[in-house]
């Protein structure tokens, strides 16, 4: 198996060990006695541990974390764990060590960054314990502690995790704010559209209220339309304006007749003087 070549961090592995038990407790940083009043063989701390919900018989699985070989090398004292836990597991980024490598009543469990799943290469032991009293009151008494920077064993960590969170928080907030802006541009589009349509029917309903004012009446806008058709082709005059024609040529004729009668008159008078 290849090493990945992507930098593994123990808080990677104790988030992925976390949703590897969906349904048990799980926490990380798990101290075995109290800081301050430990037993003979000092405080240990297991980086993950998980406890089965079952009140009658838990199965207790105990996880160290190495992502270096030389970490793992160092290590003199994981056999301690031993006491505390049913089963026990050491997790390490991909190829990082080999299952030969380690102790016959041991597990191993490979961490594929790529993907952030986990894959046991090597099953644990199980081995009946006393129940460990002093890791149960570490889990009750700490708990809230633990809540409230969880996986973290150092500051640092956490900081740099906070610092990634409010990150991502942030560009989820670009996006939807690109979103909104998107939508809101396309809203306006809409809207201009839609002022356009309606300015075209208050032309339209100035159209229909000319043509009514010069006698041309329909019952719907296609016949509208057809109508206005018509009168423009054929040159067509509105009735109101063929009366308004017929009332003129009238009075011109009555002017006209005036004016005949006018010159009638006044040659009479001037033939009645000579």
């Amino acid at each position: 198996m290849v090493l990945s070549e992507k930098r593994v961090t123990s808080t990677e592995i104790k988030m992925a060990l976390a949703k590897y038990h969906p349904n048990d407790f799980f926490i990380s940083e798990c101290k075995t006695d109290s800081t301050y009043f430990t037993g003979p063989q000092g405080l240990l701390i297991f980086d993950g541990l998980a406890v089965t919900r079952s009140y009658t018989s838990p199965c207790i699985t105990g996880y160290e974390i190495k992502i270096s070989r030389s970490d793992f090398q160092r290590d003199n004292k994981y056999h301690l764990y031993l006491q505390y836990c049913n089963e026990f597991y050491f997790v390490v980024p991909a190829g990082l060590l080999k299952k030969e490598e380690i102790p016959d009543n041991m597990g191993l469990i490979y961490y594929y960054p790529e993907t952030g799943k986990l894959l046991k290469k090597k099953k644990s032991l199980y081995r009946q314990i006393e129940e460990p009293v002093g890791v149960y009151k570490y889990i009750i008494y700490s708990r809230l502690e633990q809540d409230r920077t969880p996986f973290y064993e150092e500051r640092a960590d956490y900081a740099k995790a906070y610092i990634e969170d409010k990150a991502e928080k942030q560009a989820i907030g670009r996006t939807f704010g690109s979103k909104m802006a998107k939508e809101l541009a396309e809203a306006y589009c809409r809207l201009a559209v839609l002022k356009e349509k309606e300015d075209r029917l208050g032309l339209l309903d100035s159209l229909i209220k000319v043509m009514n004012k010069n006698g041309i009446y329909c019952w719907s806008q296609e016949s509208y339309v057809e109508k206005l058709d018509e009168v423009l082709k054929i040159g067509a005059v509105p009735d109101e304006i063929k009366n308004l024609k017929r009332e003129l040529t009238a009075a011109l004729n009555i002017i006209g007749q005036m004016e005949s009668k006018n010159s009638e008159e006044q040659y009479a008078e001037e033939g009645g003087s000579e």
